[in-house]
């Protein structure tokens, strides 16, 4: 009998549709880790909730979960292989975080270098209780399928160390249940707006979409910020940090292409247009296949819906299975039987 294969979880929130930075920074990764991994991913709706809990921004996560679904089957997930579920579709979802808030101390969360940064770009002048147990959600989310692996970014290990003193304080404070899990550090790459001013970002609008059209993908190119210094096609450019080039070496396929455009912007030999038309067609060569799976997914629309249904079942059973050795383990296993069986001993409650 061969071994199972270890469990990763990682996942989105449902803020929006996904991009270009998003295939580059996780989803490509994710589409190759599934093979290797029993992998769970999660749309993680409650997160949204820490810093947009306004009432127009929940009537977008239907949409959005939708959407996210969608790209999921579009860029290569394979649900036959993989698990995708929504997070609050899980009731012990709940109960486990209450659970692990009984866990952690505020002082701990306050030192997580992230949370600040969060409450900064959501304009939050204080820290809401729910985005300082932001990093306890995620503890559960990452324990609730008991996940030995979660791929992240630098930036985000501390999140999966909180997870690993989470599963160590449960352990020894009760007994063995969750593994320590384990993160997966590759060099993400990060991705620049369309802007050249920071990372590809929903809310910012410097983004290229998964599901663009072909002549959005081309009006978003020809707009795209370059080399500012350059102000002629005959002007030699910097190619290095341009964000077009980095564009170029992400999404061209055509190396030879992209090293002579490369040495002829240096050169002053190429505009702008020339290079971004360029750009234009090797990323909608690369999205077309994208755009095909989707377009046959939006055809048959039972299939994403079976697809999230089966995922949101698989978890259900997995995360019902945890919190019964959760129980155990506490001595929380005691239940209402307890009480509905003294029933009989003291009679009909008459008010």
């Amino acid at each position: 009998m061969t071994n199972p294969k270890p469990r990763l979880l990682t996942g989105d929130r449902p803020t929006g549709r996904l991009h270009l930075g998003h295939y580059v920074g996780s989803l490509e990764n994710r589409v190759r880790l599934q093979h290797q991994y029993e992998s769970f991913f999660i749309i993680a709706d409650l997160h949204t909730l820490t810093t947009k809990p306004e009432p127009q921004y929940i009537k977008e996560i239907p949409t959005y979960i939708k959407e996210i679904v969608l790209d999921y089957l579009s860029v290569g997930i394979d649900p036959d292989i993989s698990t995708i579920f929504v997070q609050s579709a899980v009731p012990e979802t709940y109960q486990l975080n209450l659970l692990f808030e009984m866990l952690v101390t505020v002082p701990r969360l306050e030192r997580m270098p992230t949370l600040k940064d969060m409450a900064r770009d959501a304009n939050m002048d204080t820290m809401p209780f729910g985005l300082l147990g932001y990093p306890v959600l995620q503890a559960v989310d990452i324990l609730l399928p008991r996940a030995q692996v979660v791929p992240v970014g630098r930036d985000n290990l501390s999140h999966v160390e909180l997870a690993r003193e989470m599963a160590r304080r449960f352990n020894n404070l009760y007994d063995e249940v969750f593994p320590e899990p384990e993160a997966i550090i590759g060099d993400v790459p990060m991705l620049v707006g369309t802007d050249g001013q920071s990372k590809m970002s929903k809310s910012i609008g410097n983004a290229i979409y998964l599901s663009d059209d072909a002549e959005t993908v081309k009006q978003k190119v020809m707009n795209m910020y370059t080399d500012p210094k350059r102000l002629r096609a005959t002007d030699p450019g910097t190619v290095e940090g341009n964000p077009v080039f980095i564009y170029h070496d992400a999404f061209n396929t055509s190396k030879a292409e992209v090293d002579d455009l490369k040495e002829r912007y240096r050169a002053g030999k190429v505009g702008d247009v020339e290079v971004k038309q360029k750009l234009a067609v090797a990323i909608n060569n690369f999205l077309e296949p994208i755009r095909e799976k989707r377009a046959y997914f939006l055809a048959h629309p039972m299939i994403p819906n079976d697809v999230l249904a089966n995922g949101i079942r698989r978890m259900q059973a997995e995360a019902k299975t945890t919190m019964e050795l959760v129980r155990e383990k506490t001595g929380l296993s005691y239940s209402l039987d307890l009480f509905v069986d003294q029933v009989d001993i003291f009679g009909e409650y008459d008010g």
